[in-house]
């Protein structure tokens, strides 16, 4: 089995759109916030609802849906709050809202006799948790996880293979390391490999719809920085 392994589009379609013709897969495990931040929620919510079987939810996703603080990082609360408000829950219907409610905080899962715990965040905090340093290795050694070949999790927006077990595809929508070609992840269980992947895509149309969408020049210019 391949799998296409994403996380955190958040509201970027045009990158997703641009992956889903790149490659082959036979089923995508997406670990969280499909929302937020990017100019296009409902055509990507409607794409995970329409080719994802794995979903987690995020927490920005757990925001929009129950109206609450995402609990994001200082850094980007200024802008999760702007676009959550003037973008976001603006552009969302109930169906929307409704394919939301499909996301889990967790999912357990064998595929081809490898065990998959997958969530956002961290084992110990499924929706805000951040997963790095320190507790990479704690998450490593809890005999309460062994029985779990792989665990994956999104919310850093950074890759991460760390042990061969402990795994962040990185951010499909909005990277954060200056560069703005998006991360995902082939995982091939038959040949027991890992392949951490980045591509191009029309980053220019997003740009042009946040320009449309977002009158407050200091919060434009930060989120145009991360596309």
């Amino acid at each position: 089995m391949r799998l296409l392994i994403i996380s955190d589009a958040h509201s970027n379609f045009e990158a997703i759109k641009a992956l889903d013709r790149k490659e082959q897969y036979d089923e995508i495990i997406f670990l969280g916030d499909a929302v937020n931040y990017g100019p296009q929620p409902a055509e990507t919510l409607q794409w995970i609802k329409d080719n994802v079987k794995y979903r987690v939810m995020g927490n920005h996703d757990n925001a929009v849906l129950y109206g609450v603080d995402p609990k994001c990082s200082s850094k980007t609360l200024d802008i999760a709050l702007y676009t959550m408000e003037n973008i976001t829950i603006k552009f969302l219907d109930k169906s929307s809202k409704d394919i939301l409610n499909t996301f889990k905080t967790k999912i357990e899962i064998e595929l081809d006799g490898v065990r998959f715990l997958m969530m956002h965040g961290s084992p110990y905090n499924n929706l805000f948790g951040y997963t790095y340093g320190k507790e990479t290795d704690q998450i490593a050694e809890d005999p309460n996880l062994m029985n779990f070949s792989r665990i994956m999790l999104g919310h850093t927006h950074f890759p991460m293979l760390y042990k061969s077990r402990i795994i962040n595809p990185g951010s499909c929508g909005m990277p954060r390391d200056g560069n703005p070609d998006p991360f995902y992840l082939i995982m091939d269980l038959y040949r027991d490999t890992l392949e951490f992947h980045r591509f191009k895509y029309e980053n220019i149309k997003v740009k042009k719809m946040l320009k449309e969408l977002v009158k407050d020049k200091v919060i434009l210019e930060k989120l145009l920085s991360y596309y």
